[in-house]
């Protein structure tokens, strides 16, 4: 049965009258939306809306500035040598593509790695403000000590939905669990990159060749004796093995899983995965120690080994035949390269690949941050935005490098900008090919992250709330012998017992105590004990 023309019309008027009371309402609630973003410095659209998420390529002209107050953030990250001349040229140069990105402007404040975390320690201590800096677990600004201390925010999946969709939509679910802390919490955005720990020689090609130096022979440190004797005895001017205090960990055991210390090391074939205990690996060392130190009186060792804190000062100067590489990646010898003075380099591994994580390079944001979801904008763009990221790796084009192909460049020497960090700023997959880095580099490094042996250990992570007293006296003790031993400056017979009775004294026996437990309940529940 039909309706009434009266009552079609009733209808009619009522729905017009609902349209419009929506529509007075989305207003409203938009109006609401923008207010509430204004008042926390960010706005979920702006980096949706952006071109560089949706064309990574994108120049800033073909961008407009979001609707956004300005703010200012403020980024410590870690740098190899003292920044150049026009560091302030590219940060002016990144502040005009922020404020039509996400209306904010940043001051980059680069450190020296020996620099970086007194300075971040005395930062947070005196409670200064700041918005992002560099992290990594186990490494500098120690990712889970620093977020018992509270200093860190939260980055919450909300947060992290709203303000880095696109860079966290680039990183494989498989990895994510790797940024959880030992509350379940997530506290930095990681650096995608090879995500595989391969510890290497880094051998300059000239003294390969020139000694006819077969690379397939080296297999451990032992090995490279009579090549640093060629080297010695042929270039008096150059150091063949160059060492400093943050270029220890020469010696391997292909026996052994896992990286030294209060981590989790277990024998490659204990089923029961005993972690063996940091005095015990001390002591399995003697014999390298004692190697070592004959190479140290026998001058293949420079000798401000213990004294320097960085070994890039030496290679530098391109007179360091021999250095040590933790983490050598695909394509990494054009880094080494311009590490090393110019001069052409070979990666000798030392050990299997182990898969370690996106843990070991991540971004944190303070908690005295003032602006943290614009800071996760700026994150965003770091990690999607090829335009940014290779502007604050490499420097403005034509002036700091000229570009030779879609993807490649050559550096300009001494050009007043070169940090020669690519994997400090975002997502590695971004960065333009350099010269000596193959065009299937990226597609290399995917395969190691995926073919990389995964330690029992991986995802361990030590709660240090009760033996905190304890590390801290192990680390001084660390820093009074360990460095001495690692560049073959003392005798080890004599040092090595010193060492040992100072960790003990230390408590390190309380550590390993706690260690045990907790890695013991760690492999309970995976299902390994």
């Amino acid at each position: 049965m039909g309706l009434k023309n009266t009552e079609v019309s009733r209808l009619n008027k009522t729905k017009n009258g609902l349209m419009k009371l929506l529509c007075i309402v989305l207003v409203v609630s938009l109006m609401a939306a923008c207010s509430k973003n204004n008042n926390n410095n960010a706005s979920p659209s702006a980096s949706a809306s952006s071109p560089a998420a949706s064309d990574p390529a994108a120049s800033p002209s073909e961008s407009s500035a979001p609707d956004l107050p300005e703010v200012k953030l403020t980024f410590y990250y870690p740098v190899g040598s003292a920044p150049g001349a026009d560091q302030q040229k590219v940060n002016d140069e990144i502040n005009k593509y922020l404020k039509e990105k996400i209306n904010a402007t940043v001051d980059l404040k680069p450190l020296t790695f020996d620099e970086y975390e007194p300075k971040l320690n005395a930062v947070m201590a005196a409670g200064e403000a700041f918005d992002i800096a560099w992290s990594s677990r186990g490494w500098l600004l120690n990712y889970q000590p620093n977020i018992d201390k509270g200093a860190f925010t939260e980055l919450t999946d909300a947060m992290i939905e709203q303000y880095a969709p696109q860079a966290r939509a680039n990183i494989p679910d498989k990895f994510w669990p790797d940024m959880k802390a030992n509350d379940g919490k997530v506290y930095g955005f990681p650096i995608y990159q090879v995500s595989a720990k391969t510890k290497s020689l880094v051998v300059q090609k000239r003294f390969i060749d020139k000694y006819n130096l077969d690379v397939s022979s080296i297999h451990t440190y032992k090995d490279l004796e009579p090549f640093l004797k060629q080297i010695k005895d042929g270039d008096p001017s150059i150091i063949p093995l160059g060492m400093a205090a943050n270029s220890w960990g020469l010696y391997t055991n292909p026996d052994d899983v896992g990286a030294d210390g209060l981590a989790a090391v277990y024998k490659k074939n204990d089923a029961s995965y005993t972690r063996i205990k940091e005095i015990d690996q001390y002591n399995e060392k003697l014999d390298f120690y004692k190697t070592l130190h004959q190479w140290y009186k026998a001058g293949y060792i420079n000798e401000d080994a213990p004294i320097i804190q960085n070994i890039n000062d030496l290679k530098a100067k391109g007179n360091v035949a021999v250095g040590l590489e933790f983490t050598s990646k695909p394509g990494g010898e054009a880094d080494e390269k311009n590490i090393n003075g110019g001069n052409d380099v070979v990666y000798i591994p030392l050990t299997d690949s182990y898969f370690t994580g996106i843990a070991s390079a991540m971004h944190v944001i303070s908690r005295t941050s003032k602006n943290p979801e614009r800071a996760l904008m700026l994150l965003n763009l770091l990690n999607t935005d090829k335009y940014l990221y290779n502007l604050i790796c490499n420097g403005i084009e034509g002036t700091h490098y000229t570009k030779t192909g879609d993807n490649t460049i050559e550096p300009i020497k001494d050009s007043g900008y070169a940090p020669n960090g690519d994997w400090v700023f975002g997502d590695q997959f971004n960065a333009y090919l350099k010269p000596g880095q193959a065009p299937d580099v990226w597609e290399r490094t995917v395969k190691l992250n995926d073919e990389a042996v995964v330690s029992a250990a991986y995802g361990f992570s030590v709660n240090e709330e009760k033996i905190k007293s304890e590390i801290a006296n192990i680390e001084a003790a660390k820093t009074e012998y360990r460095v001495t031993l690692e560049t073959g400056a003392v005798d080890p017979t004599t040092i090595l017992p010193k060492f040992i009775d100072k960790l003990k004294a230390s408590g390190i026996e309380k550590v390993d105590a706690e260690v045990d437990a907790q890695w013991d309940a760690f492999l309970k529940s995976k299902g390994l004990r």
